[in-house]
């Protein structure tokens, strides 16, 4: 039972920081840190930018996030 919560906060974390990253791309400051001509730049960017300015403001809430629903999870599950 445990490997199966852990492998669904792995999940949950995966989920919210892809949509972390997502959301990341239509920032303004995105494209105003990060101008890129060529799809490869863009996606290298992108990546620079998910690491260097959303992660440190919204790992926090990415890893609190992540245990509500796994909290949740096990709540639904025992039933």
């Amino acid at each position: 039972m445990k490997k199966n919560i852990v492998s669904v906060f792995v999940i949950n974390v995966m989920i919210l920081s892809l949509t972390a990253y997502i959301l990341g791309l239509t920032d303004s400051a995105f494209t105003q840190v990060y101008p890129s001509e060529n799809h490869f730049s863009y996606l290298l960017n992108s990546i620079k930018y998910f690491v260097l300015w959303v992660l440190p403001y919204w790992w926090l809430i990415i890893i609190g996030g992540a245990l509500l629903l796994t909290f949740l999870y096990y709540i639904i599950r025992k039933k």
